[in-house]
């Protein structure tokens, strides 16, 4: 039996919790939380024994893994503590704003035996394959990305200075399938605008953060990318069409298109050929943690696409294209943490 604790109660680390009751093979044992109404409400329901502090479930409990899904200031921080205690982590993107402390998070994964992931889950879909398996590398030529959204319902990711905007807490997905698709970036230059989502409303919403983000890549390999997305929409802009996406990437091979709509499906169209659509088939969040668990099992972080050894490298390029907005200048992700 795999003994989880979760930290955070929110709405996604609910989330996490329910998929992991879904396992025969798994036992949530305890679950920590600050909000002390969320923690006897959540303990009880699921029968959880509760904390109010990491420090106190790790010390108390007899734990596998540990599912950290907190506001991203506390993600570091108690990522270290289950390394110290020997215990495993599925952690929530994203992984931090501070670049010195993704840095010092690689250093102690790298000096430990811990499994330390970051849930990217849509790596795990059937659809990331489908996407692979039909990206010619040799013309891969260009990837174009976009999210449309709204203001973000959780207070907290409101704010730029808590959650790092769009590109840093949401999009980054997408950032991340674009080094699955394509490999490393070599080079992101971004813009971004306050525009469009900076009305006495949105004030009063408390929504301090850039609305419109455009993001240019070069990637090692020649190909080129493009990632635009907003905060300035609402949730029911494509309610007339509900076979558009609001996330969605663009894979352009020679004489090849391969639409990626995010954890619905994938359009490949190509010269002569008659178009092929392939719909997604499994919870995306379920297949990544039966890969955790399998890799707990197996203590091999290499069954996992998002091992921390790789995923910190997405983290890293959100982090470039947010200093390139600021700056003006073109940012190689790999000189931020080296």
């Amino acid at each position: 039996m795999i003994k989880f604790g979760i930290v955070g109660a929110g709405r996604r680390g609910l989330d996490h919790l329910n998929v992991l009751k879904s396992f025969e093979e798994v036992s949530v044992q305890a679950v920590c939380e600050s909000d002390e109404k969320r923690l006897l409400e959540v303990s009880s329901k699921y029968k959880l024994t509760g904390y109010s502090k990491i420090e106190d479930m790790l010390q108390k409990e007899d734990l596998d893994a540990v599912i950290i899904s907190t506001p991203v200031q506390f993600h570091v921080p108690q990522a270290l503590q289950c390394i110290k205690m020997g215990v495993n982590v599925m952690m929530e993107k994203p992984i931090s704003l501070d670049v010195n402390e993704i840095k010092n998070l690689l250093n102690a994964v790298r000096s430990s035996n811990v499994i330390v992931a970051i849930g990217f889950q849509l790596r795990y879909n059937n659809l990331t394959k489908v996407v692979v398996d039909n990206i010619d590398e040799s013309t891969l030529s260009m990837l174009a990305g976009r999210w449309y959204w709204t203001i973000p319902p959780i207070p907290w990711i409101r704010l730029r200075n808590q959650a790092g905007g769009q590109v840093v807490e949401q999009a980054v997905h997408l950032l991340d399938l674009f080094r699955y698709f394509a490999g490393e970036v070599e080079k992101v230059y971004a813009e971004y605008t306050e525009k469009g989502r900076n009305a006495e409303e949105d004030k009063k919403n408390n929504f301090d953060n850039w609305a419109s983000y455009s993001v240019t890549l070069r990637f090692k390999n020649g190909t080129i990318g493009n990632l635009y997305t907003t905060y300035s929409l609402y949730p029911e802009v494509f309610k007339s069409f509900p076979n558009e996406c609001l996330a969605y990437i663009d894979i352009v091979c020679r004489e090849k298109l391969i639409r990626y709509c995010n954890d619905k499906e994938v359009i490949v169209f190509k010269r002569n050929e008659e178009t092929k659509i392939v719909g997604s088939t499994q919870n995306s969040i379920f297949e990544m943690y039966k890969s955790f668990i399998k890799a707990i099992k197996e203590n091999n972080k290499y069954l996992l696409p998002t091992h921390y050894e790789d995923a910190y490298k997405s983290a890293l390029l959100s982090l470039a294209a947010n200093e390139s907005a600021k700056s003006g200048k073109p940012v190689n992700p790999e000189t931020l943490i080296n």
